[in-house]
């Protein structure tokens, strides 16, 4: 090519060049005269071209075939009496996904905002959707994922954590209890043990007076 033009071309049939318009006839004519750059050419697109393609082309299979499926994560918040619900995918390869938000069986696109497939520092991409919906219909929303490293579409909903929140909160709060019960117990019995062991009442007997005369006791 020349100047953005096809100029001439190399059949390896005929092992001849073939001018593509008339500023090309002279080249055409001097080459095709010429047997060392023919057998050069017909070199290259037998053995070396070949050769090539095939080496570079097992250097980028790895990559050509390289799928990471997206780690997702759904969060919502409510502002306004309104229920926003958005769905993030991270970490995915290749950059076609295709993310939506459902209620019930129906996808909701004409409702749902999307972020765009931003590249990761990795090579990897992110996006996000998200969608305004009633607080009391947020357990018929879902998100949906689809992606060639997913075996089968993927389906998620928002878990919120005040629930899971409580419940750790309890059980803490329980165990911290049982603990200090527990303390307070072992030092009891140990104090109580001290008290057995080092107390004591004076004998029968006689006593001996200041003078070392001695009294008999009843």
């Amino acid at each position: 090519g020349y100047d953005g033009w096809d100029f001439l071309s190399f059949d390896p049939g005929s092992r001849r060049f073939l001018a593509a318009d008339d500023a090309a006839q002279v080249t055409t004519r001097r080459w095709n005269s010429d047997g060392v750059i023919m057998e050069q050419y017909t070199n290259y697109l037998e053995h070396i071209c070949p050769e090539w393609l095939q080496k570079y082309v097992g250097y980028g299979q790895e990559a050509l075939e390289r799928k990471e499926p997206p780690a997702v994560h759904v969060s919502g918040k409510e502002e306004f009496g309104t229920l926003i619900l958005s769905c993030h995918a991270y970490g995915f390869y290749p950059k076609a996904i295709v993310v939506s938000w459902m209620k019930g069986d129906e996808i909701r696109d004409q409702d749902t905002e999307w972020g765009g497939i931003v590249p990761n520092s990795d090579g990897t991409f992110h996006t996000w959707a998200r969608i305004e919906a009633r607080p009391e219909e947020r357990e018929q929303y879902r998100c949906r994922v689809e992606h060639p490293g997913m075996l089968e579409p993927g389906i998620f909903a928002w878990e919120p954590e005040s629930g899971r929140n409580l419940t750790l909160v309890v059980a803490v709060s329980l165990i911290a209890a049982i603990l200090v019960l527990l303390i307070g117990f072992i030092v009891w019995k140990h104090q109580s043990g001290k008290k057995q062991n080092y107390g004591y009442s004076r004998p029968a007997g006689k006593d001996v007076g200041t003078n070392g005369s001695t009294t008999g006791t009843e």
